[in-house]
């Protein structure tokens, strides 16, 4: 009868590892090259300013957007306190005309 393969120890799973590992090592090593940077270079910058010419118009938008809301909210917030300050005062206003009331003043 054969042993069951130890939980602690799964071969496939190290030889995966050993091997990601390895290959990262390489591709770190060729990337690192002087020559090979300016080539990912020459090929990103392309890339990375079409995404930001295509994605700036959504930006902007938002940007418009949250300012628009920003302003609602303080307009909102500025009625509110508004109107408490005079709901205050006709409260105040209708306390003292009770209290004269009932003073006979």
């Amino acid at each position: 009868m054969s042993n069951p393969p130890s939980p602690d120890r799964d071969r496939y799973s190290e030889a995966t590892a050993d091997m990601a590992s390895h290959i990262g090592e390489k591709i770190l090593m060729i990337l690192r090259h002087p020559d090979n940077q300016a080539r990912v270079q020459s090929v990103m910058d392309p890339v990375i300013s079409h995404i930001i010419q295509r994605v700036f118009p959504y930006i902007l938008l938002s940007a418009i957007l949250f300012l628009i809301l920003f302003i609602f909210s303080i307009g909102t917030f500025w009625m509110v306190v508004r109107g408490s300050k005079t709901a205050a005062s006709a409260a105040l206003k209708s306390i003292a005309v009770s209290a004269d009331l009932l003073t006979g003043v």
